[in-house]
């Protein structure tokens, strides 16, 4: 009995995952880890807040003053600004102080500044001050978590909300992260030509090798190379040894179909690789060759159309870099949808397909999805006007909730 096409397509892709093997380590100094992916857990050097500080520009006040005298004025004895050092709080008197000042030690509460009224170097409060109780306004030492507590785990990808907490938890200059996805960008044709050529109605622009690079390009984790290969078996194959020697990672475009100039799957034979799936049921892309080299390294041929690349790309090729990178290998290997989101989708249409489908969508301005029409998998016009698209199961049609890959959520 043979499994739902669902399921034949994640365990494929659960086979190829197993048989890569993520990048190595490095120390880099905390300055330069962003976009990078932690190799290391994060521990808290100290208690966040240090200190109990203030969480408004006011007034510290002791709590028996002002529940004895609330109607008193009081001199202002000292500032408290942020970064300096704590003062200390005398009895019937108050201190300045400005968000995220240290509290001044026997201090309980911090009033507004604009429930107070100033008078030079007195202070008086706007009564009654409704709410007011022992440690208004204090931000508790530790309240955000203590020394020696787990700040960040290992495998997250450090985006600037991360950079900011791990300049802030964590306590040396260095820190570990993955190395950079060595990958190599191979272009398979005769026919492709690079923008600025003169072009012969016969013959192709070469858009899949600046989409691979533009969508490459928003992944910091990654660095890569392009080149493109002629139709012939010795160029493909040569191209291919080279790349697995100096890549972590190779994508091929073009070349894995059944024609007679399509040498990618011989060329991942010969150059030693293991294929683990050539075809999938899947709409478009169905040819899409996965691979693994000896060492661990991803080969992945995708189709050499347009729309094909674009989604075999963005559903299959990411994932595994992603992990290749350093990324929680659950996130691939249970999930298999890294970054897809599940929407209600209103746009639906009566049409099936006995393949898992992915059809172009495009977001309108109030976030509903929308189909784009498109003649194929070759509708580069098409490709350009969405915005991601939607994952039709085998047999179904696209009412309900839908998975929906957006080419913006790469990074």
């Amino acid at each position: 009995m043979s499994l739902p096409i669902v399921d034949q397509i994640q365990s494929k892709f659960g086979l190829l995952h197993a048989a890569l093997k993520p990048v190595g380590t490095e120390s880099i100094d905390v300055a330069n880890c962003y976009g990078r992916v932690l190799a290391q857990d994060i521990v808290s050097f100290r208690d966040s807040p240090a200190l109990d500080l203030s969480a408004m520009d006011g007034y510290a006040f002791r709590w028996d003053d002002l529940i004895t005298e609330s109607e008193a004025d009081y001199p202002v004895t000292g500032i408290a600004p942020a970064g300096s050092a704590p003062l200390r709080l005398s009895s019937r008197e108050s201190i300045r102080i400005f968000t995220g000042g240290v509290v001044p030690e026997n201090a309980d509460a911090v009033i507004p500044r604009e429930l107070c009224v100033e008078k030079g170097d007195r202070v008086a409060l706007k009564f009654p001050v409704a709410g007011l109780k022992r440690g208004w306004n204090i931000r508790r030492q530790g309240e955000n978590c203590r020394l020696g507590s787990l700040s960040l785990s290992s495998h997250q990808f450090i985006d600037g909300p991360r950079l900011s907490s791990i300049v802030s938890m964590h306590g040396d200059v260095n820190l570990t992260v993955y190395k950079r996805v060595r990958v190599t960008i191979l272009n398979t044709g005769d026919e492709l030509l690079s923008i600025g050529e003169p072009i012969a109605p016969w013959q192709i622009r070469d858009s899949n090798g600046p989409f691979l690079e533009a969508m490459l390009s928003r992944c910091p984790w990654i660095q890569w190379v392009r080149r493109t290969v002629r139709d012939n078996a010795e160029d493909v194959q040569k191209a291919l040894r080279e790349a697995i020697e100096d890549s972590d990672a190779v994508l091929l475009t073009g070349g894995v179909s059944m024609g007679d100039t399509d040498h990618v799957p011989g060329a991942v034979t010969q150059c030693g690789g293991q294929i683990v799936f050539h075809r999938l049921p899947i709409r478009p892309g169905a040819p899409i060759l996965g691979s693994a080299s000896a060492r661990g390294q991803l080969i992945m041929g995708l189709p050499g159309n347009p729309v094909s690349v674009a989604v075999t790309f963005r559903r299959f090729a990411w994932p595994l870099l992603r992990y290749i990178g350093g990324a929680e290998p659950n996130e691939v290997s249970v999930a298999n949808a890294a970054s897809a989101i599940r929407v209600p989708f209103h746009d639906a249409d009566s049409k099936t397909l006995h393949l898992q489908w992915y059809r172009l969508v495009k977001l309108n301005s109030e976030g509903g999805l929308h189909f784009v029409g498109n003649q194929g998998s070759g509708d580069v016009a098409a490709l350009g006007l969405s915005d991601g698209f939607i994952e039709v199961p085998a047999g179904e049609t696209s009412s309900g909730n839908m998975l929906f890959y957006a080419w913006n959520s790469v990074s």
